[in-house]
């Protein structure tokens, strides 16, 4: 058989038309989630835990989805619990499949990688397309990442005509899709070597460039600058809102932020403008929070000042801020403050990169470099040697005022991953409505926008439950 022309645009016939009304509404495990399967409580005889069937499609349904991304990652056994237990219960159950496994940078020989076929692609198209004719229920599948890493170099426009021609030739019906993140998903150069052998992508949301899950307020410009340009190549966009840990978060994604994120998208989704959405890292097995989310010093909150991997220009900024009432009369004025601070491997700040600064209304009180500011996760009082500030210069003769706390990058950098954490405001002379961070309504975020986010991070026992009511909600109603 003649090698296939990498010009061929390959697509999948009437793949739009076979979507639920209203657009996809999943959910998928993901890699190093928490709870996002539930599995069997003993081993088979085989000496693995398999995925729970009934009680995945039965909290998948109270979820309102209408689709599953079927990861083939986490066991050897995935791939056969997929097509003997999972593709028929999902096909009696009305629910689509998109089974989704990994690229070559995800997969080990001594552990992780999606089995029986491991990096032969060819045999998983031609694995998935005869499944999805025994349960169309199966109208797509997806590779993770093929543009990160090592993969570009097996994911070539050869390699992937002959995926597409070899799955095709099988069953003309069923998609292909891979994950792009935003810089790939509004890069032309991107869907000139990718766009003509996919259906569609799976576009991660992290506010913009920014690369967090904290910040919502840029989903609908992601979503037409996403959508925008995958129009103009024929590929179809799926989003992918994080409702579980992104490793390199910055702080575990919440219910607030699961709505702000995945609100849109439904609505999106429900409009045609998107093919669907899904909800990763979804905790379905019921667990509570992990007990090392919890971060404050005491009680339940903390203020955070944090930065993500991704490049900074010199003079950006957020803070935090809260109106303060001031004793006038008080023989002085004193702020104490305990802030920590933990850094990313990978990115650890220099010396003279970040300032932490305190401020009472346009005077700075007090002032840090994040390098030397503390020792690695360790809460203490201002400066080490310090201790409280004797703030009364700047308060004296006011009776109200401002209290900020900002962190600045001093430099342009390419990258910088840091989390300083504040809690325990105590002062004498005036007084601070929320001085433990425990109500988030007490404080005023702001900044120039861009990487540097703050926020007022509280610990919740059921954050997950919280966060699956959230999306539940969404989906029902979608």
């Amino acid at each position: 058989m003649s090698e296939p022309s990498p010009q061929t645009r390959f697509r999948a016939a009437g793949l739009r038309d076979r979507i639920p009304p209203g657009g996809i509404r999943s959910a998928l495990v993901g890699g190093n989630t928490v709870g996002g399967w539930i599995r069997e409580a003993a081993p088979r005889t085989d000496g693995y835990r398999h995925v729970d069937t009934p009680a995945m499609i039965n909290r998948l349904r109270d979820l309102g989805a209408n689709h599953y991304c079927f990861g083939i990652w986490d066991s050897p056994t995935d791939f056969d619990d997929l097509r003997f237990e999972f593709a028929p219960a999902a096909q009696e159950a009305g629910l689509q499949l998109l089974p989704y496994v990994v690229p070559p940078s995800e997969t080990f020989s001594w552990g992780k990688a999606s089995r029986p076929y491991r990096m032969d692609y060819i045999a998983w198209a031609e694995a998935f397309a005869r499944l999805a004719l025994d349960f169309p229920v199966i109208t797509a599948w997806a590779i993770d990442d093929f543009d990160w890493a090592e993969n570009p170099s097996v994911f070539t426009p050869d390699y992937l005509a002959r995926i597409r021609t070899a799955q095709l030739a099988i069953n003309p019906e069923l998609g292909f899709f891979t994950c792009a993140y935003r810089p790939a998903a509004t890069s032309d150069a991107f869907m000139i070597k990718y766009g003509p052998y996919l259906d569609g992508i799976i576009f991660p949301f992290l506010d913009g460039g920014n690369f967090n899950t904290i910040r919502t307020d840029q989903v609908g410009a992601d979503l037409a600058a996403v959508t925008e340009t995958a129009g103009r190549y024929d590929v179809e966009v799926i989003l992918l809102g994080y409702a579980g840990r992104w490793l390199a978060g910055l702080l575990p994604p919440t219910a607030e932020y699961a709505a702000g994120c995945l609100g849109p998208a439904v609505a999106a989704a429900s409009s045609g403008q998107l093919l669907g959405v899904v909800a990763y890292g979804l905790q379905l097995d019921g667990a509570p929070t992990i007990a090392n989310e919890r971060r404050s010093m005491y009680g339940d909150g903390r203020g955070v000042l944090v930065s993500g991997q991704v490049p900074l220009t010199a003079g950006q900024y957020a803070q935090l801020s809260t109106p303060i009432t001031v004793q006038p009369d008080s023989p002085r004025h004193e702020l104490s403050f305990w802030h920590s601070r933990a850094f990313g491997a990978e990115h650890p700040p220099r010396r003279g990169d970040f300032e932490i600064g305190v401020f009472l209304d346009d005077e700075q009180v007090w002032t840090g470099d994040v390098h030397d500011a503390t020792w690695q996760q360790l809460w203490v009082q201002g400066h080490v040697l310090q201790g409280p500030v004797d703030v009364s210069t700047a308060l004296r003769g006011k009776t109200e005022a401002t209290l900020r706390f900002r962190l600045t990058a001093l430099r342009d950098l390419d990258a910088s991953s840091i989390d300083v954490g504040l809690d325990t405001i105590e002062t004498i002379g005036f007084t601070v409505p929320d001085p433990g961070f425990e109500d988030p309504a007490a404080w005023r975020i702001d900044g120039t926008g861009g990487p540097i986010v703050a926020a007022v991070d509280l610990f919740e026992p059921d954050r997950p439950e919280r966060i699956f009511a959230t999306v539940r909600d969404l989906y029902r109603a979608g």
